[in-house]
């Protein structure tokens, strides 16, 4: 049981790595993604030092919940095999979406505790620190300034 919880929660990280520098940042792959993440989220929060009034609603935000939502379904055959890893799977988003979340509503509160997201989007470089909730795969693969 311990061990489902250990992976599902690295795979989650190695997850959203993934989903968020090759899904919704490659405008030549996924279009749709690029405008509405990139195109509009990153511009907004550039253009408000972080902050996104997106965020202060569940309901304003859908692109995203409708997307971790999607990513619950198609995990969901590990429920039936790994329940225990599922479970942390589904905590995993929810705990994703919470933090980013927070990070574009609470802008001090983001910068303190998330610094890797912060400088993801008011960095000079956006293409780097991918990881929102932990920067533990861009350590790995040396795609942070963050040790």
């Amino acid at each position: 049981m311990i061990l489902q919880i250990i992976i599902a929660w690295l795979y989650s990280h190695l997850f959203e790595y993934i989903a968020h520098k090759y899904f919704l940042h490659d405008h030549r792959r996924f279009r749709f993604a690029f405008k509405n993440h990139f195109g509009k989220h990153h511009r907004v929060a550039r253009k408000n030092e972080m902050y996104d009034e997106t965020y202060e609603s569940v309901i304003s935000s859908k692109f995203e919940v409708t997307g971790l939502m999607i990513i619950s379904l198609i995990h969901l055959p590990v429920a039936f095999f790994f329940p225990v890893a599922y479970a942390t799977l589904v905590l995993c988003l929810f705990s994703y979406y919470i933090l980013h979340r927070r990070s574009h509503t609470h802008v001090m509160w983001g910068k303190k505790w998330l610094p890797w997201h912060y400088e993801h989007h008011m960095g000079i470089d956006q293409h780097k620190n991918w990881g929102v909730r932990l920067p533990i795969i861009d350590m790995i693969l040396r795609t942070s300034d963050f040790k």
